[in-house]
């Protein structure tokens, strides 16, 4: 376990300079730790030359879990802007709401989800696909930018994503770098992460779920990380067993969907030690470890950071979950 005493999430994005193990993998891809803290630099003064002057440091990320999303988390902290999560499963008007909602100037996509945007009024927003040759010919001049955390504070404003808008339409809640890193702290302490640990992040990066408990504690910890694009049912326990996973967070219906697929006689077989999220339910959560092997812990935590409540050996039966 890597202790670390930094306050700034651009402080972590900065230590990983120079670390050349293996850092993430994607897609039969593998980059370094060095290479994605040398890709969050390049985007950061890239960044900062893309937004108008006076504007709201805010882009949207309009995005899979692909690299470009754990960089461009590391470009806003180095920049001391502030990331929103653009939820693709949005449309029309509401996805427009969402992304004028928190003040984008700027918003990361991919060719993918150019549809979802036709036909939107966005003023003063300038989108921009990262699988593009535009977007390559616009990071080249920034290629050998190095990370600087000087700017970053704890209060400087990270993550802007939205809650659940089960009481009306969604708000942007506010994480701010010192609740990140803090909040990294917390789980490789809690979880005791280690260097050589691979998190896997399935759930969708646009939700606090995958950043704050699955991505933060990875980057404190000097741990790797193993996107996939979208959740897969199917195809869970075959990336865990190629990633050499150890850890994933977990959201919603997803541990169901994963007891719903065929049972296998080694399903045992994995390198699994730990899954952490929310809403599997106490039955749930205990056919997972008999069929998996895998522990799973139940917490809950409001976005807005006010409270959290984990399940500990002295939680009554279904009181968490």
């Amino acid at each position: 376990m890597e202790s670390t005493t930094a306050h700034t999430v651009a402080e972590l994005v900065a230590a990983r300079w120079d670390d050349h193990r293996p850092g993430l993998w994607f897609e039969g891809r593998a980059l370094t730790h060095h290479q994605m803290a040398a890709g969050a630099a390049a985007r950061a003064a890239l960044l900062t030359d893309l937004l108008p002057p006076g504007a709201e440091p805010h882009l949207g990320v309009l995005l899979d879990n692909t690299p470009e999303y754990p960089m461009w988390l590391g470009a806003a902290a180095l920049a001391g802007a502030a990331v929103a999560g653009i939820n693709p499963t949005r449309r029309g008007p509401e996805l427009a709401r969402d992304i004028l909602h928190t003040e984008c100037r700027l918003l990361l996509t991919e060719r993918t989800h150019l549809p979802l945007l036709a036909g939107l009024d966005l003023p003063g927003v300038r989108v921009l696909p990262t699988d593009t040759e535009e977007y390559e010919a616009l990071l080249a001049p920034y290629a050998d930018a190095r990370p600087d955390p000087s700017r970053a504070t704890p209060q400087d404003r990270l993550l802007l994503y939205f809650t659940s808008g089960s009481t009306g339409a969604p708000k942007a809640a506010i994480c701010s770098q010192g609740r990140l890193a803090a909040a990294g702290r917390s789980l490789v302490s809690q979880f005791r992460v280690r260097r050589d640990d691979v998190h896997y992040v399935c759930m969708p990066m646009f939700h606090g779920n995958a950043v704050i408990a699955d991505w933060a504690p990875a980057l404190t910890a000097g741990a790797g990380v193993a996107l996939r694009r979208r959740f897969s049912a199917s195809g869970f326990l075959a990336d865990v067993r190629a990633y050499g996973a150890t850890y994933f967070t977990y959201v919603g219906r997803a541990i169901q969907y994963l007891l719903a697929t065929e049972p296998r006689p080694d399903d045992r077989d994995n390198p699994l030690r730990l899954g952490f999220g929310t809403e599997a339910g106490a039955v749930d959560a205990a056919a997972f470890e008999r069929r998996f092997g895998v522990r799973l812990v139940e917490g809950y935590g409001s976005s807005e950071g006010g409270a959290a409540i984990p399940r500990t050996p002295g939680t009554p039966q279904g009181a968490v979950g």
